[in-house]
């Protein structure tokens, strides 16, 4: 006798999410007690599934902890183009997706970077930084991508104005240092941030414009030279293919 072949988890859990977008498009706003109880799914599995279905705005949290559609789904009927938030956010996908690592995108507030979005790694030991949290820019991977991007009359301009804090024992404070690691940065493409602000947090990151940036971090039992090359590699790649990640709005 055949056994029938069990789904694969990937196919499963994608059969789940449609389940969950059709029922709360057919009922209205639902909880997930409600959706568990409607579609047969367990409580307990519905969690990453709404997360990621609110991160790619097919769901929208409602009130009193209710789910309601949300604006893919009539952007998808109406076949407009993706949204500014919708686009970064792939692109942040692609990259998280590809190193298995949380990637954040920046943008340049004087001396600082700020996050403008984040995509967290599935790794239980990870770097979780919050939208609008702002570091200054020697100490971040994502600054210094920037700082080795500036024209040489600009950066000397910027260094002798810019303070540069110590956060741990391996900021980079003082002016010498800095400047010789901005020249390996922009020799080899990317930066790359050792402990620079976190301790245990290591950092890989790309100038994206004169204003913003993106980068990756990688808790520092997982890296090594390899995870460094093989990361930035797979940054540069998906890089050089995103298509109008765009600046609407700032």
């Amino acid at each position: 006798m055949m056994m029938k072949d069990k789904q694969p988890a990937s196919v499963k859990s994608a059969a789940r999410a449609m389940d969950i977008v059709e029922q709360v498009s057919r009922s209205g706003a639902a909880t997930a007690r409600e959706i568990s109880r409607a579609t047969g799914i367990p409580e307990s599995s519905l969690s990453y599934l709404l997360t990621t279905l609110v991160s790619r705005h097919w769901l929208l949290p409602g009130t009193d902890r209710a789910y309601v559609i949300g604006p893919a789904l009539a952007r998808l009927a109406s076949g407009a183009p993706p949204t500014l938030a919708e686009r970064r956010a792939a692109i942040l996908r692609a990259v998280t997706r590809s190193t298995g690592e949380t990637s954040s995108l920046f943008i340049r507030r004087g001396n600082d970077v700020e996050v403008v979005d984040v995509e967290l790694s599935a790794h239980p030991l990870r770097f979780t930084p919050q939208k609008g949290m702002r570091v200054p820019l020697h100490s971040f991977a994502s600054g210094k991508a920037l700082l080795a991007a500036l024209p040489q009359d600009l950066l000397d301009e910027c260094l002798a104005a810019m303070p540069r804090a110590r956060f741990t024992p391996y900021t980079l404070v003082d002016e010498e240092s800095l400047r010789e690691d901005l020249k390996r940065t922009a020799d080899r493409g990317y930066a790359l941030s050792r402990e620079e602000h976190t301790i245990g947090v290591m950092g890989i990151g790309v100038a994206l414009d004169s204003r913003y940036s993106l980068s990756v971090a990688i808790p520092s039992p997982r890296f090594d030279h390899l995870t460094e090359r093989r990361i930035a590699d797979e940054i540069a790649r998906i890089v050089g293919e995103m298509d109008g990640w765009g600046r609407e709005g700032e």
